[in-house]
């Protein structure tokens, strides 16, 4: 029998169908214990994102998306000091917060669920399906994480859906048009995410634009790789945008966000939405 009770948090949402929204991504320093951590105490890792949290707020930015990004090469399990830690930070940058936000500790979605889930977040982000690359074999079972959600009362926190592979090779021989079928129709994801094949890499227009063909109702997002150069071309398609490599200094993903690249970036994503 399941005796969870969800968490009654009063979770700002994101209009995903309709708005083409902005979310800018909020990169977490280097968490105690893991490989590239420099000894920053817990309190100047969250005054760093609360830094870049500000920079994209002040620049408009739809919602905001919060990950451990700095604790590469990602496990897919995570300690439980790092993932209180990791809760800690979160909810104090999200204590008030005027805008919608997700969180994900990567790569494992049943922490992020959790995590969310106690924070009142409105959305992890999360991949389905076996994959083969930089962090060895990866099977991320559709099955199991949506029971895990449902047992924990976590059913509010909607699911971005990555089904391309990123730093991989899918195992799945299937053309991406019937990944995309199949799994909206068994799953029903609150949104597919559209990758290219790394961290700061675009998806070819071509494959947007297959994707959005077979998606039906299901938003998509394109959540690698889009610059200024590339946001109009983008929404002309898309129903939103995820956006943290070419908002930082100098493009580089382990650096700071410039404020003047987050403003360029939101003021073309306002020109395209014809506001």
């Amino acid at each position: 029998m399941n005796n969870a009770v969800p968490i009654q948090a009063d979770r700002c949402r994101l209009d995903l169908g309709g708005h083409k929204n902005i979310i800018g991504m909020v990169h977490l320093l280097p968490l105690p214990g893991t490989p590239f951590y420099q000894g920053e105490t817990v309190q100047q890792i969250l005054d760093a994102a609360a830094r870049d949290r500000d920079v994209l707020l002040e620049a408009g930015f739809d919602a905001i998306s919060i990950s451990n990004e700095g604790d590469r090469p990602y496990a897919t399990s995570i300690p439980r000091e790092q993932i209180a830690i990791f809760t800690h930070i979160v909810s104090r940058l999200t204590d008030d917060l005027p805008v919608p936000f997700g969180c994900g500790l990567l790569i494992e979605p049943k922490a992020s669920l959790a995590v969310a889930n106690a924070v009142g977040a409105d959305f992890i982000r999360l991949s389905f399906g076996t994959m083969v690359g930089s962090y060895g074999v990866l099977t991320e079972d559709p099955g199991e994480i949506l029971r895990y959600r449902r047992r924990i009362g976590a059913d509010g926190v909607r699911l971005l859906l990555n089904l391309s592979p990123h730093f991989s090779t899918s195992l799945d021989t299937r053309s991406i048009e019937e990944i995309v079928k199949t799994n909206t129709w068994l799953s029903e994801p609150d949104a597919i995410q559209i990758h290219g094949s790394g961290a700061g890499v675009l998806p070819t227009m071509d494959e947007v634009k297959r994707i959005r063909q077979v998606a039906g109702k299901t938003p998509i997002i394109v959540a690698s790789g889009v610059d200024a150069s590339s946001v109009k071309e983008v929404l002309a398609i898309a129903d939103g945008i995820i956006v943290g490599t070419s908002l930082k200094q100098d493009g580089n993903i382990w650096n700071k966000i410039d404020p003047s690249r987050a403003r360029k970036f939101m003021n073309l994503a306002r020109e395209a939405r014809g506001n």
